[in-house]
């Protein structure tokens, strides 16, 4: 209740004038709630005098700055990459150079037939498929610079495929060129071995992110 100062009459609470004599009432101190831990203090208080922080702040439910969860942990944000995410990177960086290098081997080979056989060198058996494994070993190498990035971003959707493809290929194209240049035996053996240790380790790492 609020008493008037000039006939002392009563007044309800936020009452601005007074019901006996109409006099202009005293404003009255309004306490201040914490949305913190929500202990009241005086008005004009910078704060709290409940947890000391400062009256007004965000509640600690909507994640004010420097506020912390429960438990006296930190707030979590992005989950950081892995190890295993930047081998993941690393392997796909690494069969990408391994295509690079096929691409630049068989075309030097196409080269040389061309330039042996001249307008016939298209009918040299093999070249139709030299030609063709040119154009996948490069899309594939351009693929898997794409995934690094996706995977940089915790994105795995094409890195398990493109490593299933490396070691897809590097096992059909080792099998057959066993009694072919070491080059080649080095490079698919390079495709073979990448393509399935990223595949362990991408599949590694997405069930760990479903946990």
């Amino acid at each position: 209740m609020s008493s008037c100062p000039a006939c002392k009459v009563e007044n309800p609470p936020g009452a601005k004038f007074c019901a006996g004599c109409g006099a202009a009432l005293p404003k009255m101190p309004v306490n201040i709630r914490c949305a913190i831990c929500g202990a009241e203090s005086p008005e004009g208080s910078r704060f709290c005098k409940g947890c000391g922080k400062p009256v007004g702040g965000p509640p600690l439910s909507q994640g004010g700055a420097g506020q912390r969860p429960p438990g006296g942990g930190t707030a979590a944000g992005p989950k950081a990459p892995s190890q295993a995410a930047q081998h993941i990177k690393m392997l796909l960086g690494a069969g990408a150079g391994l295509y690079a290098i096929g691409v630049f081997m068989m075309y030097a080979d196409l080269s040389k037939i061309r330039a042996a056989y001249g307008a016939y060198a298209s009918q040299v058996p093999g070249t139709g498929l030299q030609w063709f494994l040119v154009i996948l070993d490069t899309a594939l190498a351009g693929l898997n610079m794409y995934a690094v990035t996706l995977v940089a971003k915790q994105d795995y959707k094409y890195a398990r495929w493109l490593f299933l493809a490396m070691g897809v290929l590097g096992a059909i194209f080792l099998l057959k060129g066993l009694s072919g240049p070491v080059s080649y035996i080095l490079i698919n053996i390079g495709l073979l071995g990448s393509g399935v240790y990223g595949w362990i380790l991408v599949s590694r790492e997405v069930k760990e992110l479903r946990v």
